[in-house]
C-alpha cells in the first residue's frame, strides 16, 4: 500500500498483533454512526418531518408529560400530526443501520472497481517467464500464507510501489508498473515492497483498511451532503423575507459547526486506522527479514525547534501514510507501538460522549427515560467503549514499560486528552448546550475533563500495582477486574451526567442555587447566628444528593479503593520470566518492585479517624454551650450538627489523604483513596458512638441530658448524608492526592533523583496484613450495601429532598420558551405574518384615501377584500392551537374573537352602507391589533428565555 519502497531492516522484530488498528476501526465505526445519528434531527426538520414531538409541545403539554385526551382529540393536533407526522422511533435506529448496508455494499464494490482492465492487467500479461509469480510464491511461504494472493499490473503507474485492496479471504496485490522496472537493478527493493504488501494480508489489514475506505465515503456521500442540503433548505427558511423583524432564527453557527466537527473527527479516525496498520506492516515485514539497504533510500529529517516539530506532529494526524522518520523509529524501537496516543484518547472521548448523547436522545424520544434498565443501558455503552479502547490501551503500555524496563506511565496526559474529548462531544452535541454557544453553566464542562482525567490515573496506577503482584501468574484476571471496576465507576458517572449533570449545565443558577430564587421553608436559626450555614447546608444538600440518587454510585466508590487494596492480600512472588500480557513481548524478566507498605495508607488514615472524632467532639461541645430552647427548635439544631460532623469527616478524610499521598512515593492515588476512605469509616464510627451516646458525657451533649443508647434513630439521621459524604470522600481522595504528587514533584527540583526501590522480603505479618484489609474491605462493601439495602426515614426536611429540576423556575422559563418556539414554528408565525400584511394593506388603505380625491370609491372597492382577510386570518386562528402560555391565553382570545367580529361588522356596514357599523368594526380590528402586539411580545420574550 506504500507509494514508495520502504525502509527496513534485518533485525529479528517482535510480531505485530495489529490490536491497536482494530480498536481504532471500532472507534472510527462508533463515531461514524454517532454522527450520523447526531445530524438526523436536522436532516428531518429540513424535510418536513421531524416537527411531530414539536406539536404536543406547542399544544402547551410539558416535556415528559402524558398529553390530555383533550390535546389528542383535538382538530389542532391531528392537523398538526397529519402535516409534520411524527418520525417513528426505530428511524433513529434504522440510519445506522442503512449506513453500514451502504457501506458493506461500496466495499464489495470497491475492488471491482480498482481491479477493472482500464487500470490493471493480470501478472501474467507482463511476467511471460512466470519468475515473478513464482518469487512471489516464495515470498508468500515465508509471509505463512496458505495461497498466494491474486496479483494484477498497473503499467500506467510510474510510482515504484505496490498496493492491496480487496479483503483478508480474497486479496488483490495491484503492482505498480514503475516497481517492474526496478526489478532488475534493485531486487532488493521489489521483495521489501513485497514482504510489505504481504505483511498486510497476514496482519489482516485488508477487509479493515477497505472497511474503513468504505465507511469514509459513505459518510461523505449519505451523511454529510443531505446534511449540507437540509442545512441550506432550513437558512433559507429561517432567514426568508417575510419572517418579521423579531423573528430569532435558527442558531446557524450550531448546526454549521457539528457537521465540521464531526468531518474532522471521523477524518482523523479513519487516517488513524490508515497509519497505523502501516507501521505494523513495516515491524512484519522487518522481521521476515526485509533486505537493510533501502533503509537508506529517504535521508532522515533535520533537526527541527519546538514550533516546527509541534507543527509536524499536527500535520501527521491528517496523514494516512506515517512519516518516514516516525516509520524508522518505530523499526528500530517498536516502544512507540504501544504508548497511549493523545488522538486515540481524544478520539475515544469524544465517541463515548456522542454515544452517550444519542443513545440519550433516543430512548427519551421512545418514551423509555424513566425505566431503570434503559437509564442504565445507555450509561453502560460509552462506558464499555471508554473501558474496551482507553483502558485496554493504559494497560498494555503500562505493562510493555514494565517489560522494557522503561519510565512508568503517568496517564494524566492520556486522561487529559480523554476528558477533553468528552468535553468536546457534549459541547457540539447539541445537549448540554442547546441553540448556545456554552451551557448555562461553563464551569460544568470542567468535571467532564476531570473525570477523563482520573480514570486514566487510576487505571494506570491499578495495572501497575497489579502486574507488579502478579508477576508469574496469569496476568489476564486482574486486568479484567481492574477494567470491570473502572467501567463500573464511569458507567455510575455516565448515570447521573444523563440524569442531573446535563440538566444542571443547562440551567443557568441551578449549580449555586438548585432550590430556585425565592425559596421559601428553609431552616432559620431564630438567633440569626448561624442562617449563613444552614442556608448554604439547605442549598447544597439536595444538590449533592443527586450523586446517591444514581443506583450505581455507592457500589462504584467501593471499586474504587476495594480493586487495588486487595493487592496487598495476595502472595508475592520473586521476580523472574513473566508470560507476557502484551503480544509480542513474551517472557521478559520484571525487575523486583516491592509494594510500598500498606501501613503507611493506614496510618495515615488512623491519623484522619482520630481528626474526626476530635472534630465531631469539638462540633458537640460547641452546641452544648447554646442550649436554650429558643435555639433549638425545629430542624435549625440538628441540621447544623449534621454539617459539622460530615464536615468533620470530610476534613478528616482530606488530611488522611494528603498525609499518604505524601509518604509514599509511588501509587499516591491508590495510597490516598484507601487512607481517605479508612479515615471516613473511622470517623463516622466516632459520629455514630457519641451521637448514640448522647447525653451519658456532660460536657458534649447536645440534645438531651439523658444517657441512653440509640444507635438505630443516629443511623436513620445520618443514613441520607453517609451516602453523599462517601462519594465526596472519593472527590476528596483524589483532589489530595492530585495536590500531593504536584507537591513532591516540586520538593524534588534540585534534588538528586531517589534511588529505585530494591527488593525486600515478605514484609513480616502477612496473616495481620491480610486480615486487615479483609476489615477495609468488609466494611468498604458493608456500609452502601447497608445504605442501599436499609429503609431509611421518612423523606422530610431539606436532608431528605432532592433536586426536581423540573420545578425550578429556570427550568421553568426553558420549557416555556421551547414552548414558544413549537407554537410559533408550526403555524403561529404564519399566522402572525398573515395578519401584519392585512393590517399593513389596511393602513395603506386609510393613507391612500386620505390623499385621494375620491377617498370614498377608493375603500368601497378595497376594502371588503381586506375585511375578509380579516376574517380568513380569525378562523385559521381558532383552529389552530391556542398560545400556550396561560397568562397570555386572554390575549389570544381579544385577538381571535374581535378579529372575527370587526371583519363581520366590516362586511355587514359596506353591504348595508352603514359608516358607524363599519366603524365599529375597525375599532374592533383595532382591539385585535392590540393583542396580536401581546402575543409578538411574548413570543419574543420566551423565545429569548425570559420568563
Amino acid at each position: 500500500m506504500a507509494d514508495e519502497p520502504l525502509p527496513l531492516r534485518t533485525e529479528p522484530q517482535a510480531r505485530a498483533i495489529p490490536a491497536g488498528t482494530t480498536m481504532r476501526f471500532v472507534l472510527l465505526v462508533v463515531l461514524m454512526l454517532a454522527s450520523s445519528s447526531s445530524m438526523l434531527p436536522t436532516a428531518l426538520t429540513a424535510a418536513g418531518l421531524n416537527d411531530g414531538p414539536q406539536c404536543l409541545l406547542a399544544a402547551g403539554v410539558a416535556t415528559g408529560r402524558t398529553p390530555p385526551a383533550e390535546v389528542l382529540h383535538s382538530a389542532a393536533y391531528r392537523a398538526c400530526i397529519a402535516e409534520h407526522g411524527p418520525v417513528p422511533w426505530w428511524v433513529a435506529p434504522t440510519v445506522p443501520v442503512a449506513l453500514l448496508l451502504l457501506a458493506c455494499g461500496l466495499f464489495f464494490a470497491l475492488p471491482a472497481w480498482r481491479s477493472r482492465r482500464s487500470r490493471a492487467v493480470p501478472l501474467a500479461v507482463v511476467d511471460h517467464d512466470s519468475r515473478i509469480l513464482r518469487q512471489l510464491e516464495q515470498l508468500a511461504q515465508v509471509a505463512g500464507l496458505k495461497r498466494v494472493p491474486r496479483v494484477v499490473v498497473d503499467p500506467f503507474a510510474a510510482s515504484t510501489g505496490a498496493a492491496v485492496f480487496g479483503s483478508d479471504r480474497r486479496p488483490i496485490v495491484r503492482l505498480h508498473g514503475g516497481l517492474l522496472t526496478r526489478r532488475s537493478s534493485a531486487p532488493e527493493d521489489f521483495e521489501a515492497v513485497l514482504l510489505h504488501e504481504l505483511a498486510h494480508i497476514r496482519n489482516g489489514d485488508v477487509t479493515l483498511t477497505y472497511a474503513t475506505v468504505a465507511l469514509w465515503r459513505t459518510f461523505i456521500a449519505a451523511v454529510l451532503v443531505p446534511y449540507a442540503v437540509g442545512f441550506g433548505i432550513l437558512v433559507f427558511n429561517a432567514y426568508a423575507p417575510e419572517s418579521p423583524p423579531y423573528e430569532i432564527s435558527l442558531p446557524a453557527w450550531r448546526a454549521l459547526v457539528l457537521p465540521l466537527l464531526m468531518t474532522v473527527v471521523i477524518y482523523l479516525a479513519r487516517s488513524d486506522v490508515l497509519r497505523s496498520r502501516e507501521l505494523h506492516a513495516d515491524l512484519t515485514a522487518a522481521r521476515w527479514g526485509a533486505n537493510p539497504r533501502i533503509w537508506g533510500a529517504v535521508a532522515p529529517a533535520p533537526p527541527v525547534g519546538v514550533l516546527p516539530r509541534a507543527l509536524r506532529s499536527f500535520t501527521e494526524l491528517w496523514h494516512t501514510h506515517p512519516r518516514w522518520d516516525l516509520r524508522r523509529e518505530a523499526l528500530a524501537d517498536s516502544t512507540a507501538m504501544f504508548e497511549v496516543p493523545a488522538l486515540l484518547m481524544f478520539l475515544t472521548g469524544t465517541a463515548a460522549a456522542l454515544v452517550n448523547s444519542q443513545l440519550w436522545h433516543f430512548v427519551a424520544h421512545a418514551g423509555l427515560a424513566s425505566r431503570w434498565a434503559w437509564n442504565l443501558t445507555i450509561a453502560l455503552l460509552p462506558a464499555t467503549l471508554v473501558t474496551g479502547v482507553a483502558g485496554t490501551a493504559l494497560w498494555r503500555s503500562v505493562v510493555h514499560r514494565l517489560l522494557t524496563a522503561r519510565p512508568r506511565l503517568n496517564g494524566a496526559r492520556a486522561g487529559l486528552w480523554l476528558g477533553v474529548g468528552m468535553a468536546v462531544g457534549e459541547l457540539f452535541g447539541n445537549r448540554i448546550a442547546v441553540d448556545r454557544l456554552l451551557p448555562g453553566e461553563p464551569v460544568m464542562v470542567v468535571p467532564v475533563v476531570l473525570v477523563g482525567l482520573a480514570f486514566a490515573w487510576w487505571v494506570t496506577q491499578c495495572s501497575h500495582l497489579w502486574f507488579t503482584v502478579r508477576r508469574g501468574r496469569a496476568i489476564h484476571p486482574p486486568m479484567a477486574l481492574v477494567l470491570a471496576g473502572a467501567c463500573l465507576a464511569l458507567c455510575a458517572w455516565f448515570w447521573w451526567w444523563q440524569d442531573f449533570g446535563v440538566i444542571i449545565a443547562n440551567i443557568p443558577g441551578l449549580l449555586t442555587n438548585p432550590l430556585g430564587p425565592g425559596t421559601e421553608g428553609l431552616p432559620v436559626d431564630p438567633a440569626g447566628q448561624y442562617d449563613a450555614i444552614l442556608n448554604a447546608t439547605a442549598r447544597a444538600v439536595p444538590l449533592l444528593g443527586t450523586t446517591v440518587a444514581v443506583p450505581l454510585a455507592l457500589p462504584a466508590v467501593a471499586v474504587l479503593w476495594v480493586v487495588p487494596l486487595t493487592a496487598w492480600a495476595v502472595r508475592r512472588v520473586p521476580p523472574g520470566r513473566v508470560p507476557s500480557a502484551v503480544p509480542g513481548i513474551g517472557g521478559s524478566a520484571v525487575p523486583a518492585e516491592p509494594l510500598p507498605a500498606l501501613r503507611r495508607a493506614l496510618l495515615a488514615g488512623m491519623l484522619g479517624g482520630v481528626l474526626c472524632w476530635a472534630a465531631v467532639a469539638g462540633v458537640k461541645a460547641h452546641m452544648h454551650g447554646w442550649q436554650p430552647p429558643v435555639r433549638l427548635r425545629g430542624i435549625a439544631a440538628p441540621l447544623l450538627f449534621q454539617t459539622g460532623a460530615c464536615a468533620a469527616l470530610l476534613a478528616g478524610a482530606a488530611v488522611a489523604a494528603l498525609v499518604a499521598g505524601l509518604l509514599v512515593d509511588r501509587y499516591r492515588l491508590i495510597a490516598a483513596l484507601v487512607a481517605a476512605h479508612a479515615a471516613a469509616l473511622a470517623g463516622y464510627g466516632g459520629v455514630w458512638v457519641l451521637s448514640a451516646s448522647d447525653g451519658c458525657i456532660g460536657a458534649i451533649s447536645t440534645f438531651t441530658t439523658a444517657c441512653d443508647w440509640r444507635p438505630v434513630a443516629v443511623w436513620q439521621a445520618f443514613q441520607y448524608l453517609l451516602g453523599i459524604v462517601l462519594v465526596l470522600v472519593t472527590v476528596v481522595g483524589i483532589a489530595s492526592a492530585a495536590v500531593a504528587s504536584v507537591a513532591r514533584r516540586a520538593l524534588r527540583r534540585g534534588t538528586r533523583p531517589a534511588a529505585p526501590a530494591r527488593a525486600g522480603k515478605e514484609p513480616r505479618g502477612p496473616v495481620l496484613r491480610r486480615s486487615v484489609v479483609g476489615v477495609l474491605c468488609a466494611g468498604a462493601i458493608g456500609v452502601p450495601t447497608a445504605l442501599l439495602s436499609l429503609p431509611g426515614p421518612p423523606e422530610t426536611g431539606v436532608a431528605a429532598s432532592s433536586v426536581k429540576p423540573a420545578a425550578h423556575p429556570r427550568f421553568a422559563a426553558q420549557e416555556a420558551s421551547g414552548q414558544a418556539d413549537a407554537w410559533y414554528g408550526l403555524g403561529g408565525r404564519a399566522l402572525v405574518v398573515r395578519y401584519n400584511t392585512v393590517l399593513e394593506q389596511l393602513r395603506t388603505l386609510g393613507a391612500e384615501a386620505t390623499q385621494s380625491a375620491d377617498g370614498d370609491a377608493l375603500v368601497a372597492s378595497r376594502l371588503p377584500s381586506i375585511c375578509v382577510g380579516f376574517g380568513k386570518v380569525a378562523r385559521d386562528a381558532d383552529a389552530f392551537f391556542p398560545v400556550p402560555d396561560p397568562r397570555v391565553l386572554p390575549s389570544w382570545r381579544t385577538f381571535t374573537t374581535m378579529a372575527a367580529k370587526g371583519s363581520r361588522d366590516c362586511l355587514d356596514g359596506l353591504d348595508r352602507n352603514d359608516n358607524d357599523l363599519v366603524a365599529t368594526g375597525m375599532k374592533e380590528i383595532n382591539q385585535s391589533t392590540a393583542a396580536a402586539d401581546s402575543i409578538n411580545a411574548w413570543i419574543t420574550a420566551s423565545r429569548a428565555g425570559r420568563p
